[in-house]
């Protein structure tokens, strides 16, 4: 049994003779596009962009340490972009901008029962997209039928993401900063101790001249003193002023610190993310447009088609054949 014959010319007969059978099919796809354009829910589309700053141009080592700055970008790194893509999909910035904006107002769902919080935040991650561009920028889109309402999600989620990942950097400064300050406490307190001590040694000694070893260039004479064992008094007054001087010394130090890891934390001060366009209401909603929905309807109408005409008919012909 030989193949039946089936070329391009069977196939240009084929479609000739069903031409009618393809217009209907071709223009009940355009109808139905036409319905599926204008019947969709509108969603709008607001985007903004902002790149990520390099977190060790606001350390302390790059501040005041001597740290040589001409070699490192200004810009963060792949690192710092996962940093900030991972930190905008955690449930502490969802939660925080859904509460800012008023979505869950919006959305009516409710944040303290637990099936309606899941709800709004799936919707959220759902209506949420921030990605990467090939120059080291961010670009955060949120989709929402208000255009107004996901501009003001869009600008508010930059704002949140930007203080949360601050915030990362700027707790481990608070945390060294409290570290210090206590330390200081402590060396306060032993500098009042020692300063009533050695006052009250001076008084039942005589002697007020400096005589600790600790301090550079101090050249003492013949100490002057009362007499009543002034040796041991000597002695005596001689350690609790050389530790009194280190303990100052200390002072003066962690003073310095404090000051530096205080510098750059405080709210909006060496910001990390900077906005370079700011969302704005969108007019066109997002999507497809109408010429795009008719072009896909009218291809997709007249491929499927032919595409039926071209089996059923081979088919036929190869039942034919075989009998």
């Amino acid at each position: 049994m030989s193949n039946p014959r089936f070329d391009l010319v069977d196939i240009i007969r084929v479609i000739d003779r069903r031409k009618r059978f393809v217009f209907i099919v071709t223009g009940a796809c355009l109808f139905i596009g036409l319905l599926f354009h204008f019947l969709r829910e509108k969603k709008y589309e607001a985007k903004t962009a902002f790149f990520v700053s390099n977190p060790i141009y606001a350390d302390r080592s790059s501040m005041f340490a001597g740290a040589d700055s001409r070699y490192t970008d200004y810009f963060g790194d792949e690192d710092d972009i996962d940093r900030v893509i991972a930190l905008s999909e955690s449930d502490t910035i969802i939660t925080q901008v859904i509460r800012n904006t008023g979505l869950d107002k919006a959305y009516d769902l409710s944040l303290t029962d637990p099936y309606q919080r899941n709800k709004l935040k799936n919707k959220f991650k759902k209506n949420l997209d921030i990605k990467r561009t090939e120059y080291k920028l961010l670009e955060l889109d949120y989709t929402d039928p208000n255009p107004n309402l996901a501009a003001t999600v869009s600008n508010e989620a930059v704002q949140v993401i930007g203080q949360g990942y601050s915030q990362f950097y700027n707790s481990r400064k608070n945390s060294v900063y409290q570290s210090i300050k206590n330390r200081l406490h402590t060396i306060d307190s032993s500098i009042n101790s020692l300063t009533d001590t050695l006052a009250t040694l001076r008084e039942a000694s005589g002697i007020y001249d400096i005589i600790s070893p600790s301090r550079v260039n101090l050249v003492t004479g013949n100490v002057k003193g009362n007499g009543n064992n002034q040796g041991f008094y000597v002695e005596v007054i001689q350690n609790y002023e050389a530790i009194k001087d280190m303990l100052v010394i200390d002072r003066a130090k962690y003073l310095s610190l404090l000051n530096q890891y205080s510098t750059g934390v405080g709210e909006g001060e060496m910001p990390l993310l900077h906005t370079i366009t700011l969302a704005k209401p969108p007019v066109d909603p997002a999507g497809p447009g109408l010429l795009i929905v008719l072009a896909a309807s009218f291809f997709i109408g007249l491929f499927f088609s032919i595409f039926y005409l071209l089996i059923s008919s081979y088919y036929k012909l190869v039942i034919s054949s075989s009998n």
